[in-house]
C-alpha cells in the first residue's frame, strides 16, 4: 500500500522522507511527507485487514495540531462509516482509501 501511495500522491506535491522538517511528536509516527506549496503535509499509510476507526482518526487529529504540519493524508484498506464522518468534520485530514488510488491509477 505505501508503494501506491507514492505513486499516487507524488501528483499533490513533491514527497520527502526527511523528516526532521516536522516538530512535535508526530513525526515518529509518520510514513513519509508531501510539500504542497510550502505546506507540510504528513501521510500516514495504515495497511490493515481491518477498518480504520475514530481512534485513529482523532489520534493523528492530534498528532497534527500538536505538530508544524499543516494537514494530513491518511491512506487505507477501508475506513468506518464513523471515522469518515469525523474525519470529514475536520479540515486538516483527507481520507484516501485503496479502492480510490487503484481507480484513479
Amino acid at each position: 500500500l505505501i508503494e501506491l501511495s507514492l505513486e499516487y500522491l507524488k501528483n499533490f506535491g513533491t514527497l520527502s522522507y526527511d523528516l526532521s522538517v516536522v516538530t512535535g511528536p508526530s513525526k515518529h509516527a509518520l510514513d513519509f511527507l508531501i510539500i504542497i506549496k510550502e505546506l507540510l503535509v504528513g501521510v500516514w499509510v495504515l495497511d490493515w485487514k481491518r477498518s480504520v476507526g475514530t481512534d485513529k482518526i482523532i489520534h493523528i487529529e492530534r498528532l497534527v495540531q500538536r505538530s508544524n504540519l499543516s494537514g494530513g493524508f491518511i491512506v487505507a484498506n477501508n475506513f468506518s462509516p464513523n471515522a469518515r464522518d469525523l474525519a470529514n468534520q475536520t479540515d486538516t485530514l483527507e481520507l484516501i482509501e485503496r479502492a480510490e488510488i487503484l481507480y484513479h491509477t
